[in-house]
């Protein structure tokens, strides 16, 4: 039973304690990172978060090589809802890219890098 509470208060700290669960989060991206912004063209020219490069998710099979040499450089992505993030996310992963972050739809990006929309 002791073990129990000792784990349950375990758990309860990393909830209460976890700043992105309570929408508090940044994330602070490497010199050497690349933004991209996976959505079609026009949407990328409405807006775009500052710094990002567009590729879009049907092109990062043959044009993520271009856009991002090293399979080893920090890779931050972001789309309009979040599925095409992921969708991108595994196939960076598919191709040997070893650090790569999946940062969900660009208003969750935006708050959590805290970056303004550029056009």
């Amino acid at each position: 039973m002791k073990k129990l509470l000792v784990m349950l208060c375990g758990v309860m700290l990393l909830v209460v304690s976890g700043c992105c669960s309570l929408g508090q989060c940044k994330i602070t991206m490497e010199k050497n990172a690349v933004l991209l912004d996976v959505r079609t063209p026009t949407e990328y020219q409405k807006g775009y978060l500052q710094g990002a490069i567009n590729l879009p998710q049907a092109d990062v099979d043959t044009k993520a090589a271009t856009v991002v040499p090293s399979k080893d450089t920090p890779v931050y992505v972001y789309c309009r809802g979040g599925r095409e993030a992921t969708m991108a996310t595994e196939k960076l992963l598919k191709q040997g890219y070893t650090d790569v972050h999946n940062l969900g739809a660009m208003k969750d990006a935006r708050k959590l890098l805290g970056l303004p929309t550029a056009k």
